[in-house]
């Protein structure tokens, strides 16, 4: 066992130990004592205790001396309460312990009726729209008056309590204010002045005293009014007035009060056919999707959150199987989530009983506990059987726990999957490089799916009539559209010229078209300085070139393919069948090695598989088997092709990376996340291999991982050392120990402050980026896989120092 594992096995042990005997005074071990007890120098203790808090494996105090404790064994005995990475000197563990129910209550309360909920990805998803909207209303300056429509048993009410739940985290309204719900299916039948007193308020003339009504007590506030549409026409003919005019007039009174409360109201869809005033009223409308409407995903989520919420209503732990749970996934339901929810919990009322009977452990729902209706309307299995089971072969699990005291775990894993960048941002999708090409992507997909008309063929026939005999025989004149989109960019540009204006086109850094792309624009660019006598730049024969490539990308649909890999053959199976359910442009394929086969043997295997998959574009190989990194340049005898290896194999970074690869113009270096890299794959290809490495190693060890908090000192160093070898190559600058301590020191510090949001500022800065703006660019160009990795940004003011690292050695080369 190596040194940092014995650490952190004794610590862990430790603190498992004091859990359970509840010395929660004597929690944690500081260093000198972990010395002692390992007989190990201390130096070297303190050195690894840092490391595996910096991992989040440890929890820290903030006192003299330090003491650790092992955040697993804690997470896992005080499971309701949220214990931070540094307890405070004012705080002790049992804080925590005492406040463990009051959080949990709160996380549960926190949980409903919130965006959270639902699933928002557009691939599957009818709730995307709606939620868009929802937080649209709220964030529009004042917000904006939201009417929510949909049948019975929609969940109108509930995404209406969601979006005011949003208001409170986004700030709009106070949230120590309650929010007021009128249910107005209580007023139908009541005489008109009852509900308008309610909100209006009332003058009383015989106390000569004012009663408030809602909207002055809710005043910059939110107002949910239930089933709107039920209320007597005179009721809403001056609820209607007051909105329109922003003002009301308590009853018995004509003093005028303005009305700034902002109202959330619910109504049938058929209130649109029978009320013209309330788009009037309400700016925003939203309507609610049926559940039979909602994809399996969708019928999965709310299923799960039902039995999750269930469990955390009655306090008991609920097993279902995955067959019962398929059986309600497909099952329509005529009442929509009410119904469907009546049926869930008369399943767990059955199970209950066995449960009280047969002293169980837990509540266990099968088939047999499903009612018969459930069973009987189970429509359209070979429609939607495929998709259920691309989703549920995620897990390989046949029952589903639901317990009170945390989140079931395939459900969270569906919230992530929802969200697949929300905790891991590996790649960025788009932000390939450089602005040119994201400039080209946007012109290409605006020109896919916009109209052909005469007159823009009229307009544009002379231009065609001379570039098209030259790139008849290139793949863009597949696509008339993105021809002409061409045409239109190149048309405006020679208008400019002609004009005297500056081309509105972004320089390129990097060169990703063909030579024959460029051959193309070269021809171009020669016959119209013939047939209009105008010399384009070297910035748009580089527009031309790169939008011939990427229009030939988009035409011929060649994606980046993957190529899942695992000992067993169903998950990879599984992981490959779910991204390909998905609908995305790339394609999964998957296979499975042994590691008992040499190691030649398995590597030919695999290049072999790459060979019949590859579109041209590259391969992204996803694995969890250590043996295919290890030996990845066995790979390399027998596949020319591009290719990089990820051996984070969860689903969250499958679909991440799916998402990335589908862009326009992503490459399989923009979706390399450092990761998979090993330090010998990241310096095989300079020649500061072993004396860089080791000294990379002491500043990691004898002072980052002594000062970083945020930042884990060994990923940092290994990414910020491949930028720099990435920047002394293209400022074609020579390697020395004495830039690789400068630029190490400041930029990790830099990251530091960046992710606490304490970046320096520096004046210079912009001065500096204006005189070098080429260095600039390749630093910043340099820094974008930094950005990805640690999802910081580092601004112009920090910028300005790297360029004050790099300037005298870039200057002195410029000279020689």
């Amino acid at each position: 066992m190596e040194k940092k594992e014995q650490v952190y096995q004794h610590i862990r042990n430790d603190t498992i130990t004091k859990l359970k005997e509840e010395q929660f005074e004597s929690l944690g071990l500081d260093t000198l004592t972990v010395s002692l007890d390992l007989k190990m120098n201390r130096a070297n203790i303190s050195r690894l205790l840092n490391q595996l808090y910096n991992e989040g494996r440890l929890i820290k105090t903030d006192s003299r001396p330090v003491f650790f404790m092992d955040r697993s064994a804690l997470d896992r005995y005080v499971e309701h309460a949220y214990i931070p990475s540094i307890i405070p000197k004012d705080k002790t563990i049992k804080d925590y312990l005492a406040t463990a129910n009051a959080s949990a209550s709160k996380v549960r309360q926190d949980h409903i009726n919130t965006f959270n909920r639902y699933i928002t990805n557009l691939r599957h998803s009818k709730m995307a729209e709606p939620v868009r909207k929802a937080k649209s209303a709220i964030l529009y300056p004042s917000g904006l008056n939201t009417l929510i429509i949909g049948d019975r048993g929609t969940g109108r009410f509930q995404f209406a309590k969601a979006m005011s739940n949003y208001a409170r985290d986004a700030h709009f309204i106070d949230d120590k204010k309650k929010v007021h719900i009128v249910e107005c299916l209580n007023y139908s039948g009541a005489p008109d002045n009852t509900l308008l007193k309610l909100l209006f308020g009332e003058y009383i003339a015989k106390t000569n005293t004012w009663k408030r009504g809602l909207f002055q007590q809710s005043s910059n506030h939110i107002i949910i009014m239930n089933n709107i549409d039920q209320l007597p026409s005179g009721v809403l003919s001056s609820l209607y007035n007051a909105i329109l005019d922003k003002s009301f007039s308590p009853i018995n009174s004509n003093k005028t009060i303005p009305l700034s409360s902002l109202i959330i109201a619910t109504a049938s869809t058929a209130v649109l056919r029978n009320d013209g005033d309330l788009r009037r009223c309400f700016p925003m409308f939203i309507d609610m999707p049926n559940l039979y409407e909602r994809s399996i995903v969708e019928k999965l989520v709310i299923i799960m959150q039902y039995l999750q919420d269930e469990a955390l209503t009655i306090d008991k732990t609920i097993r279902i199987s995955k067959d019962a749970l398929s059986c309600l996934t497909m099952s329509e339901y005529s009442g929509n989530l009410a119904h469907q929810r009546s049926e869930i919990r008369q399943a767990c009322a059955s199970g209950y009983q066995r449960y009280i009977e047969e002293n169980s452990m837990f509540i266990d729902i099968d088939l047999d506990d499903l009612s018969t209706p459930v069973l009987e309307n189970i429509f359209n299995v070979d429609d939607h059987i495929a998709e259920l089971n691309e989703t549920l072969n995620l897990f390989s699990t046949e029952y589903f726990f639901f317990s009170a005291q945390k989140l079931n775990p395939e459900l969270q894993l569906l919230y992530d999957l929802d969200q697949p960048n929300k905790n891991d941002n590996p790649l960025t999708v788009r932000k390939v490089g450089d602005e040119l090409i994201n400039q080209c992507i946007s012109d290409i997909e605006s020109a896919a799916n916009s109209q052909l008309n005469s007159l823009r063929s009229v307009m544009l026939q002379s231009l065609y009539d001379t570039i098209h005999p030259i790139v008849q025989n290139h793949a863009i004149c597949k696509s008339e559209n993105l021809l002409y989109g061409l045409l239109l960019h190149i048309s405006g540009e020679l208008n400019n010229l002609k004009s005297g204006v500056t081309s509105s086109t972004v320089s390129l850094n990097n060169k990703i078209a063909r030579g024959s792309d460029y051959a193309y624009a070269s021809r171009i660019s020669s016959t119209l300085n013939e047939t209009d006598h105008v010399k384009l730049p070297s910035i748009e024969v580089d527009y031309i070139a790169t939008y011939l490539y990427l229009s030939s990308q988009w035409i011929d649909r060649r994606y980046i393919q993957l190529l899942i890999i695992s000992s067993g053959r169903e998950i990879s199976r599984n992981y490959a069948d779910f991204i390909n359910g998905q609908k995305f442009k790339t394609h999964a394929s998957y296979m499975t090695v042994s590691e008992d086969e040499p190691a030649e043997a398995i590597m030919h295997e695999i290049a072999e598989k790459m060979r019949k998959i590859d579109r041209g574009r590259g391969v992204i190989i996803i694995t969890d088997q250590s043996i295919i990194p290890k030996h990845s340049s066995l790979i390399s005898k027998h596949f020319s092709g591009k290719y990089t290896i990820v051996e984070d194999m969860t689903i969250q970074k499958i679909v991440s990376i799916a998402e990335h690869v589908e862009s326009l113009g992503a490459t399989i270096q923009s979706s390399n996340a450092f990761d998979s890299l090993t330090t010998e794959q990241v310096t095989a290809e300079t020649s500061v291999e072993t004396p860089a490495q080791e000294l990379l190693q002491n500043i990691q060890e004898k002072l980052l991982s002594e000062s970083l908090v945020f930042l884990n000192p060994e990923k940092a160093c290994q990414a910020l050392f491949h930028v720099l070898l990435n920047i002394l190559q293209d400022l074609s600058i020579p390697y020395s120990d004495d830039l690789l301590i400068k630029f190490i020191f400041h930029t990790s510090f830099a990251l530091e402050r960046c992710i606490r949001k304490e970046p320096f500022v520096y004046p210079k800065a912009r001065i500096l980026i204006k005189q070098h703006a080429t260095l600039f660019n390749v630093l910043e160009k340099n820094f974008e896989i930094i950005t990805e990795l640690f999802s910081v940004q580092i601004p112009a003011s920090e910028m300005g120092y790297v360029i004050e690292i790099f300037l005298p050695y870039y200057q002195q080369n410029e000279e020689s």
